[in-house]
């Protein structure tokens, strides 16, 4: 029953130790693949939904992508955290390539993990993140690696 005991009790202060964000929620542009505009807001201090709308694949689909994410602090600098999570993607594809023209439904699921900062002086934060995207339906491409950088406002 000690030992029990024990366990719940370092588990607990563990979990209450960990403080992964210092914001609810943030708004801002994303650069890369996809591009566009991202939204982020926390669901408790470590568990996150991020959403994206805007252009990938070089400009040829739009697509909303939603992510869940586990955050954690990296201990190398404070308010330096990194995140890793699942996702999925709907959206339209449309491409012309060799006197074709060819459009699409996109459905798929992704992943990522990246790190993100948030200034202690100014309602900034800063994240960059990379994974795969794997299309469930027709569209330019089966597998593909996405990543981009963010700049959000914090509210």
């Amino acid at each position: 029953m000690k030992r029990t005991l024990t366990v719940i009790l370092v588990l607990a202060a563990l979990t209450f130790g960990v403080q992964a964000q210092s914001y609810k929620s943030a708004i801002g542009l994303r650069g890369g693949d996809p591009s566009g505009i991202t939204f982020k807001t926390f669901l408790n201090s470590t568990n996150a939904l991020e959403l994206i709308a805007g252009t990938g694949y070089w400009g040829h689909n739009f697509a909303v992508t939603g992510f869940y994410q586990w955050q954690n602090p990296t201990d190398w600098t404070p308010n330096l955290d990194w995140f890793i999570g699942p996702g999925a993607h709907v959206g339209f594809w449309n491409d012309y390539w060799k006197n074709e023209y060819s459009t699409g439904i996109l459905l798929g699921v992704d992943g990522i993990i990246g790190l993100e900062y948030t200034f202690d002086d100014i309602p900034l934060n800063l994240g960059f993140g990379v994974g795969p995207s794997i299309q469930l339906t027709s569209g330019p491409g089966f597998f593909y690696w996405n990543g981009g950088f963010s700049v959000r406002y914090v509210f």
